[in-house]
């Protein structure tokens, strides 16, 4: 698949990761009020947002597109959704191990965030 179509690809997901990010959000506002809704519909935002979220970064169709400002924020949109699902357990359970898994999440995403912005600024350069 060349380039031009993966373009045309990403804005599609990049709609896609809103929508995530909007039920996340929701998710994590009405979570303290309503146990019984939480179960599947947590289940289901956290796996469609992580595997969304992986397959943008490390696919590999999505290697062959250089590394750009849109592909960063729709993956990393992806990744949050997943983040924000996360801190919905932290909210219900409470526990030290919650809060652990969270903390270890967040520190996972600052890493790669981190890596992803420095090959963003090497690949800016005019003439590498």
């Amino acid at each position: 698949m060349d380039a031009e179509q993966l373009e045309k690809q990403l804005s599609i997901w990049n709609r896609l990761m809103y929508v995530a990010l909007g039920s996340a959000i929701t998710l994590v506002a009405s979570s303290p009020n309503d146990f019984s809704f939480v179960g599947i519909v947590w289940l289901l935002i956290q796996i469609t947002s992580t595997l969304s979220g992986f397959f943008l970064l490390w696919g590999k169709r999505w290697r062959v597109l250089p590394v750009s400002k849109e592909r960063t924020s729709t993956t990393f949109g992806f990744l949050v959704a997943s983040w924000l699902s996360l801190l919905v357990i932290l909210i219900l359970d409470g526990t030290y191990i919650a809060g652990l898994i969270v903390f270890c999440y967040t520190i996972f995403l600052a890493v790669v965030y981190w890596r992803n912005q420095k090959k963003l600024s090497d690949s800016d350069e005019i003439f590498p």
